[in-house]
């Protein structure tokens, strides 16, 4: 991308890293290749948007926004029981994008526990089943 964003700097890696394209589209209709194909200056316009945001300590309560799909988890099981199905948020493009660059910015200070197993980069099931295994 060649949009440059003066401030925050993180907006157009956001955009270019974040965004998964061919997913379905938001509860705004759009989608991530509305953000990826669009002119330049539309991510510097999100850029300063995001950093206004940032500024003024305001997130729009549409940001929290989804449209909730229940996806069947055993097809070969019974579609009628409510436990074998499972919901995906599908939220608003712009709303990722925003969370892109939050991370980008701020995951310099975040931590987690050692003992934290799930949602961590290049940490597999296989430490979680040798310290369940050693207890």
């Amino acid at each position: 991308m060649a949009a440059h964003c003066r401030g925050c700097g993180y907006c157009p890696v956001a955009v270019h890293n974040g965004a998964q394209c061919g997913k379905a589209a938001g509860i705004d209709n759009l989608t991530a290749e509305h953000i990826v194909y669009s002119h330049p200056s539309g991510i510097v316009h999100l850029c300063k948007l995001f950093n206004l945001k940032l500024k003024h300590n305001y997130v729009p309560t549409q940001f929290g926004f989804g449209i909730i799909i229940p996806l069947i988890k055993d097809k070969s099981g019974d579609v009628c029981n409510a436990d074998n199905y499972r919901g995906i948020t599908i939220s608003p493009v712009i709303s990722k994008v925003f969370e892109c660059c939050l991370l980008a910015k701020f995951e310099p200070y975040l931590y987690s526990n050692n003992l934290q197993f799930g949602f961590k980069k290049k940490i597999g099931c296989g430490p979680a089943i040798f310290t369940i295994q050693q207890v």
